[in-house]
Order: C-alpha cells, then structure tokens, then sequence
C-alpha cells in the first residue's frame, strides 16, 4: 500500500489536501510501520509525555480499553478503505493480506482479526439493511432514468410551420422597433453622458478635498517615525519581510489543511508530509455501506460492489478458489442463460482466469467425462474457434449459428 507523499511543489496553492492526497497519507503510515494500535496504545500508556528520565505513569483499565478500542476502529477504517482501492483494481482482499501490510493491531492475532472484521461487518450490515437497500434502489432509479428518452437521440422535435412564420414576422416587428427608436436613443445618450461628466468633476473633487481634511485631521499633534515596511522606500524594508509570519495571505502553505496526525517538514529541499509523533490519535471514518463478502471454503473475500460488479466478484472467486469446473460450469450457463449465446474458450485466457488451452481442454473433459453436467455441450466455429454452451437455454443448431457468426461472419462484414 506504499505511495511516496507528492512533494510541496504539488499541493502548494491548493485550498484543500484532496481525498487522494489524504489516502496517501495513509499509505505512508502502513508502509513504516506505525499501526493506529501502536500510537493509540503509545498515547495511552503516555510515552510520548513522560519526561526523559521519569518513568511513565502506568495506564488504567479504562484508558488501555479505551486505546484498543481506538486501534480496532482505526484499523477497520483502513481494511475497508483498502478493499476499495483493490476492488477499483479489480482484486478481491482475503484477510491475509492485512497482516502483510501492517493493518492488524498490535494486541489481536491474525487470526483474531479476521474474525474480528468478518463478523464486525455481518452485524453491520444486518442493521442497516434497509438504509444500503434504500442507496442501491435510489441508484438503480438513477440509473433507468439516464437510459429512458422519449424520441430518437440527436432529433430535434417538429416545429409547425405556422410558428415558423409568425416567428419570422416577430423578429421583423421589432428589428423595425429597434430601428425607428435608434435616434432618439443615441440624443439621449449624449445628453446623459454630458451631465454625467459634470457630476462626476464636481464629485471627484469634493472627494479630494474630503480626504485631504480627514488626513489633516488624523495626524497626530507629536509626530512618530512611521515604521519602515517592504512598501516603504528605507533600508528596513528586508527586515520587515523577515517577520512576516509564515503562514500569511502570501504564504504558499495558505489555505492548506494539513490532516490530522501529520505535520509538514522539510526533507532535503522539499516539503513533505510526515506523521506527527506527538499528535493525538485520530479517530478515522468508516465506510462500508457497499462491502459485500463471498465465502469460501478456507477463507472469504471482499470487495465494493459499487468498483466491481457481482458478477466479476463471483468469477473472481471461483478463480481464487482453484475450482476450475465449477468455474467453467458456471460461465458456460451463465451466458447462455443471460444473453444468450455460447461461451468462447478463449474467455477463460482472460483475467480473473487466466487458464491456458492445455487447462481449458483439460476442464472440458472432466465436466464431460463427470457426467454430472450432461447439459454442457461444445462447438466449433468453421475457423476452428471452439465454443461451450447449456442445452437448457440453446438449442445445438442455434448454439452453432451462433458461433460461426461471432468468429466468422461479423468480423468478415466489419
């Protein structure tokens, strides 16, 4: 999960640090090893108080529960925000991945973590069914609603010729309008821009003498010397840009919100965003409304059903599961059910599968020669493209017309 932090020269200017730059952030953290564990317990125990030399006072009860409730919900909020970020990459996240980049707290095991996260997300989602059910209909509305449309795309509607017309004679009423006040709009116009000239004369010099009384009348009885500034002509005008405070209006760290938990620092020229050792811990957001978990037979994996869809995430399964018949049971019926059409060979070569010829032709004869999918059945497009389909949903000639125009009649005609 490791990213190096982009350099000051890019969030220089910037009015906030983005969701990106924050899940950066984050990354640096994992990868040098500081858990929300590690510095909820730290905080806890007050190493980082304890002067040098004195022994740290020893933490209560309530504060080491209150440290280790900290590091679990912190960790949970760096479980899901990973499995975000794989599920965006089309990866499903089995729980031994988090020891291996450093998300299990210091005081759980692996292994008690991973119950930890499974059944902390079950009961999670079981209460807000109906709120996630409530975002999943909204989107599907949504949805429906960009796919509907009333006429053909790109076809204005038919305007009536009578509207036309009487278009036409509007437009010709008032360009005679517009044509017949134009002298007397411009008599006008001269007139207004003469007076306004005197006005404004006569204003802008009652202005001057104004301002000239109120400074007269500022200044006090007992002159001072004025403090010299960059604005100032003097020699003190250096020293002046030397006090300004860092983070001013001119400052190009103005307006940068810097995360909690991390500082900036200047590391050989550069600044850069480090973790702030002496910063509290900071309690993280949790988001997994939309976390979904298929169960396997030695594990489960998670993904984001919102970055994958449930269909990869079951292919990707099956493939992570290493159960190549039901794999390519499952992909044969399910396009011959949905679509339908037969299932190209050649789709097994693809990610999540990744099989070779020798292994497809290998799981072919096994569901074949099994007997318990006699519904499974193969074909040859005339160019030698073999195809898989399910006599529940395609007829043997259909599946084969089917196929010889996919591998041969519609790449002929394109």
């Amino acid at each position: 999960m490791s990213e190096q932090m982009k350099t000051a020269g890019e969030s220089l200017g910037q009015d906030i640090v983005s969701e990106d730059a924050e899940s950066a952030v984050g990354e640096v953290a994992a990868d040098q090893g500081v858990t929300a564990a590690g510095n909820a317990e730290a905080a806890a125990a007050g190493v980082d108080g304890a002067p040098e030399g004195e022994a740290a006072d020893e933490p209560t009860e309530e504060e080491l529960a209150a440290a280790r409730e900290l590091a679990e919900h912190n960790a949970l909020a760096d479980v899901f925000d990973d499995v975000r970020k794989q599920s965006a990459d089309s990866h499903l996240v089995t729980p031994d991945r988090w020891a291996e980049i450093g998300l299990v707290p210091d005081h759980m095991t692996p292994d008690d973590f991973e119950m930890f996260v499974y059944e902390w997300l079950e009961d999670y989602l079981a209460e807000h069914e109906d709120e996630i059910e409530a975002e999943r209909a909204a989107e599907r509305a949504k949805a429906a609603a960009v796919r509907s449309a009333t006429r053909a795309v790109g076809v204005p509607p038919k305007i009536p010729n009578r509207r036309l017309a009487q278009i036409e004679a509007d437009n010709k009423a008032k360009a005679a309008e517009a044509a017949d006040k134009a002298p007397e709009a411009v008599g006008d116009s001269v007139e207004v821009e003469s007076a306004a000239g005197v006005d404004a004369s006569t204003q802008s010099g009652n202005a001057a003498e104004a301002a000239e009384s109120a400074a007269v009348a500022a200044t006090p009885a007992t002159s001072e010397p004025v403090p010299a500034s960059s604005d100032n002509a003097g020699g003190n005008g250096q020293a002046a840009e030397d006090e300004q405070p860092a983070e001013d209006d001119r400052s190009p760290f103005a307006g940068l919100r810097i995360p909690e938990g991390y500082r900036l620092e200047q590391i050989e020229g550069e600044w850069v965003l480090v973790e702030d050792e002496n910063a509290a811990p900071v309690r993280k957001e949790i988001k997994c409304n939309r976390i979904k978990a298929l169960v396997g037979m030695h594990s489960y994996y998670l993904y984001d059903e919102t970055l994958m869809t449930d269909n990869y995430a079951r292919w990707a399964f099956l493939a992570a599961e290493d159960n190549p018949v039901v794999t390519f049971v499952e992909c044969v019926r399910e396009d011959s059910r949905v679509y339908p059409r037969p299932y190209a060979a050649e789709c097994l070569k693809n990610p999540p599968f990744r099989m070779t010829d020798e292994q497809i032709e290998e799981t072919w004869r096994t569901v074949r020669d099994s007997g318990n999918y006699p519904d499974i059945e193969r074909t040859e497009a005339s160019n030698g493209d073999v195809y898989y389909y399910s006599t529940k949903y395609l007829q043997p000639g259909f599946a084969a017309s089917l196929a010889e125009f996919s591998s041969v009649e519609r790449p002929a005609s394109v």
